[in-house]
């Protein structure tokens, strides 16, 4: 993490990062990559909604099982989405206060990617 505090708008992107990946991307594809803290986040950012759209294709293809997966898509897909929804808003608010977030496995990846 960088030793200066990032500025309002930077600590601004990188919360917005969280819900709306887009941003994530556009972070870790331009310049401002070059400074830590939006780095540190972009690419956390990015995987947490990696991460999302890859539980999102599982409960799909588990969807299409008869009954139990049914159960599992109109149970499970609004807890689900509330859970992405209550982290995404921890995880901005943390960005913005100038934290670094760290989320379980996610982090991990992002880490080798911020790396390089």
């Amino acid at each position: 993490m960088s030793t200066s505090p990032a500025s309002d708008s930077n600590k601004l992107l990188a919360a917005l990062a969280y819900p709306i990946w887009i941003i994530a991307l556009v972070i870790v594809v331009t310049d401002m990559k070059k400074d830590a803290f939006m780095r540190h986040h972009g690419w956390t950012a990015l995987f947490w909604g990696i991460a999302w759209v890859a539980i999102y294709v599982i409960l799909t293809i588990l969807g299409n099982i008869p009954i139990l997966g049914w159960l599992l898509v109109i149970v499970g897909g609004p807890i689900l989405w509330l859970a992405w929804l209550i982290l995404s808003i921890y995880y901005a608010l943390q960005a913005y206060n100038g934290k670094e977030v760290s989320i379980p496995l996610v982090s991990d990846w992002a880490k080798r990617y911020a790396a390089s």
